[in-house]
């Protein structure tokens, strides 16, 4: 009987696994306190862009896929293929800095997620926790950790429910989705810019594109890898409003340097009452388990791809000793940072603005590589979708004008 049961679970992973882990490891800690931070500081005033976003990142995830499915390379040797090696390094360089800056946050998402579930301060967890995630990616293949990465996916529904149970005046929900409060001054908008820096995080559209060659797709599997990419976001970002929702619901503050992990925990009440910051706390734990390994491998993957190493999670590491070592590396980065006892909060929403300013170069090699018909050949991207990315590009780069002049004003 149970196995009755589990068998359109078990379709389901199997048809939708891509982009059900993209999407969900996208809404990783350092996304959710940054959509509770926007919710808390600016009400429901911004779900109008997340509205916006979930077609936009349908699309570029679409389109990261479709480099991966017809191609069957990553994007660092698609750029060094078609730009040279120099311009591939500073992508690489880009891309690395945006994922440490994530894996950075969302350690210590992570990190605060133990914190409220034992009370001890979040500092004693990091070295443990590194070590733990980075034996799994190291001595685990990659089967068993996208099992992990699926299961892992639905604690975030949560979320949901404790949107639905705040009761919000979903009159006031509606009105701001359509007729937004758009409010010029320094808290919106980077509220804003740490929004869409969160959304599109880089190391989720590299994932796309090296996940589909995990799964072992090509072009035949355009189609089923466009259904899973789609399910995948609207998934993601029904979580996300439900994120902004319940925290605009529950908590009200005019600075992101006000909020702490407890705060933002408040949003669950609802769901688990006293339990709230337990929840909260499994669900940053869940979410960072998701998503950590995901940063650290994508960006072995670019290294290795710009210095033609061996690569994939399929090999032992005694066989691709250049990929496992950045993984590594990164992590031992993150250590010495991490070892320095920093605002969780402020660490994360902050390292997600930045995330947001480095993502429209990150955003334009993908595109000029979805619509070069040599690399492409068919299969290259048609107006439709690279006008919506290039318009992604654009909201990316108004949220960094924007910020650049509220701080020079």
């Amino acid at each position: 009987m149970l196995q009755s049961f589990l068998k359109p679970i078990k379709r389901l992973r199997q048809s939708y696994l891509p982009g059900i882990v993209t999407a969900s490891a996208d809404d990783d800690p350092s996304t959710v306190s940054t959509f509770s931070v926007v919710g808390a500081t600016t009400g429901f005033s911004q779900l109008w862009l997340l509205i916006i976003s979930t077609p936009l990142l349908i699309n570029i995830h679409r389109i990261s896929a479709r480099i991966g499915d017809v191609t069957r390379k990553g994007i660092i040797t698609l750029v060094k293929e078609k730009y040279g090696r120099r311009l591939a390094l500073l992508c690489v360089l880009i891309f690395v800095a945006a994922n440490l800056l994530s894996l950075l946050a969302d350690i210590v998402g992570m990190a605060a997620g133990f914190q409220l579930l034992t009370g001890e301060n979040y500092i004693y967890f990091i070295v443990p926790l590194i070590i733990l995630v980075w034996y799994v990616i190291v001595f685990d293949n990659y089967q068993a950790i996208a099992k992990y990465f699926f299961w892992f996916s639905g604690i975030i529904l949560a979320y949901i429910v404790a949107g639905i149970l705040a009761r919000p005046d979903w009159l006031a929900v509606a009105k701001a989705i359509v007729l937004p409060p758009i409010n010029f001054n320094m808290v919106y908008v980077i509220g804003a810019l740490g929004l869409l820096g969160t959304s599109f995080s880089p190391y989720a559209l590299f994932w796309q594109t090296e996940e589909e060659q995990e799964e072992r797709r090509n072009v035949k599997d355009l189609k089923k890898s466009n259904r899973a990419v789609t399910l995948g976001f609207i998934y993601s970002n029904l979580v996300a409003a439900f994120i902004v929702i319940s925290t605009a619901s529950a908590l009200s503050a005019g600075s992101v340097d006000l909020l702490t992990v407890k705060d933002i925990a408040k949003a669950l009440t609802p769901v688990a009452g006293p339990w709230a910051t337990k929840l909260f706390g499994i669900g940053l734990i869940g979410s960072g388990i998701l998503a950590i390994p995901i940063l650290a491998i994508s960006s072995a993957y670019a290294v290795a791809e710009l210095f033609e190493w061996t690569k994939g999670l399929s090999g032992s590491p005694s066989r691709a000793k250049g990929f496992y070592s950045v993984i590594t590396i990164g992590f031992l980065l993150c250590l010495f940072v991490l070892l320095f006892e920093l605002n969780p909060i402020r660490l994360i929403f902050y390292s997600q603005v930045l995330v947001g300013i480095i993502t429209p170069v990150i955003l334009y090699f993908i595109l000029a590589i979805a619509r070069d018909a040599k690399l492409m050949g068919q299969h290259r991207c048609r107006w439709l979708s690279l006008t919506a990315g290039f318009f992604t590009i654009f909201l990316l780069a108004l949220g960094d004008v924007l910020v650049l002049y509220f701080l020079i004003k």
